[in-house]
């Protein structure tokens, strides 16, 4: 590990609509809200990691033409958010269905673990992975 980077202290996005993805990550992904300010979202992920969501300047109109990703999850760019089982992905990708999250590759057992991938509401490539270190 680097003498000067410690790890990741927080990621922040740029959102659309600060209220719909805080619904998102709150409601459909079960993160805990942990703190709202007018212009900007905190979740606690684990123990030490932040996500940090901050509202777009000009709002949606504005996001859309400067920010949205052009790919639309077709790109590889994304962050990947840990599962407890190769189970889990496969059960947690029904309930991203249930809640018309857009899937944009389905769960899928691979020679590590499994993984699957969905967008946020703002175009955004998640990664929901369990990754099992002893499979080699």
């Amino acid at each position: 590990m680097s003498d000067f980077i410690k790890g990741i202290c927080h990621f922040g996005l740029s959102v659309s609509d600060l209220d719909e993805s805080i619904r998102f990550y709150s409601e459909v992904l079960g993160l805990k809200l942990s703190e709202r300010r007018e212009k900007d979202a905190f979740f606690q992920i684990g123990t030490d990691d932040v996500l940090a969501l901050i509202q777009h300047p000009g709002g949606a109109a504005r996001f859309d033409e400067e920010a949205r990703p052009k790919n639309h999850g077709k790109a590889f760019t994304h962050f990947g958010l840990a599962a407890d089982s190769a189970k889990a992905v496969f059960e947690f990708q029904d309930h991203l269905k249930a809640n018309d999250a857009r899937i944009v590759k389905e769960a899928y057992e691979r020679w590590d673990g499994a993984s699957l991938y969905f967008l946020d509401p703002n175009g955004y490539t998640l990664e929901y992975i369990f990754f099992d270190p002893g499979n080699e």
